[in-house]
């Protein structure tokens, strides 16, 4: 395996920066931009949710933090493209895939395909359960952008930055 193929499989971590998000060389397990479409229709193929279940349900199979402000444009799009249907329940809408949703996943089986085994693999990346820690903290401080202010992202930055150092002399004990 080429060099190239490694790094768009795993990946690399990098620090934390100062400009705000994580380092992070080539596609987060499989997941590439503009899978968004195929991470929501996919995961309604498994059952109805709201948007918010959808949020929480993406970012724990993928391992790939997704935000309100990609997920609810993005369902309708898919609503307007008759790709998924909504209803209210509870209070809340709920969304479905409909026939024409399911024809769009089948007609995409390659990428799929590719992104059922990005979710595999990233079973397989948790086994320690750090990678999914870290997904989580990355989503709390997105989910939360607007409360998170210069200061409170430099005193994050710190708190992690002595968790690396933590970690490194486990590692290296």
């Amino acid at each position: 395996m080429c060099e190239n193929q490694h790094h768009s499989r795993h990946g690399h971590w990098n620090e934390l920066h100062a400009g705000g998000g994580w380092g992070f060389r080539g596609p987060a397990f499989g997941v590439r931009r503009g899978d968004s479409r195929f991470l929501v229709l996919t995961a309604l193929s498994e059952k109805p949710m709201h948007g918010y279940a959808l949020i929480q349900e993406i970012g724990k199979t993928y391992q790939r933090p997704v935000s309100a402000g990609l997920i609810y444009p993005m369902l309708q799009e898919l609503e307007d493209r008759g790709q998924v249907v909504s209803e209210e329940r509870d209070g809340k809408k709920t969304y479905s895939i409909t026939a024409e949703g399911r024809k769009f996943l089948e007609d995409n089986r390659e990428t799929v395909e590719r992104l059922k085994a990005g979710r595999e693999y990233a079973g397989t990346v948790t086994r320690f359960g750090f990678m999914k820690d870290l997904r989580e903290m990355q989503a709390l401080v997105m989910m939360n952008e607007d409360s998170v202010n210069e200061e409170k992202m430099e005193r994050i930055q710190g708190i992690l930055a002595d968790a690396k150092k933590k970690m490194a002399a486990v590692v290296y004990e």
